[in-house]
């Protein structure tokens, strides 16, 4: 991130490249589902978006297992003993880690604009703006499309 990135909006979990031993993506994926259990998700998906979904796979849990176990769990390193306890691939779940900035280049561009670590064009300013008054619904919406038997 460069020195002159916007602040990051308030209630957002942690960057894409935060990382707990070595395992990017988890203590992101660890505070939205605490996000999720206190109410205050907003817009952001728990377990369905694509890279919840290959991380998940990956550590052979489905998202109501990840979110009860991170609720049963004081911190981001008792998370991740709980799933080295019920046992996963942790060589494939590394591998996916090291490669995640190349395999996500699109969506990391996207997620730090939206999450204000850079700042946008001229010309992307106002698409965000009329995107962030779409958001909200838009993802409510796809969260009970994907729930649906």
């Amino acid at each position: 991130m460069s020195a002159s990135a916007a602040q990051p909006r308030s209630g957002i979990p942690p960057h894409w490249d935060v990382e707990i031993d070595g395992i990017r993506w988890l203590p992101r994926m660890i505070e939205k589902a605490r996000m999720q259990e206190r109410g205050t998700l907003g817009a952001y998906l728990m377990g369905h978006s694509p890279v919840d979904k290959a991380l998940l796979k990956r550590l052979g849990i489905d998202t109501d297992s990840f979110v009860k176990l991170v609720a049963a769990n004081p911190d981001d390193a008792a998370v991740l003993a709980a799933l080295r306890a019920r046992g996963f691939d942790e060589t494939s779940v590394r591998r996916w880690s090291a490669s995640f900035p190349n395999r996500y280049a699109s969506y990391i561009k996207l997620w730090d604009l939206d999450e204000g670590y850079t700042r946008p064009s001229t010309w992307q300013a106002p698409l965000i703006s009329g995107f962030r008054a779409v958001e909200g619904p838009v993802m409510a919406l796809f969260r009970r499309i994907s729930k649906a038997p």
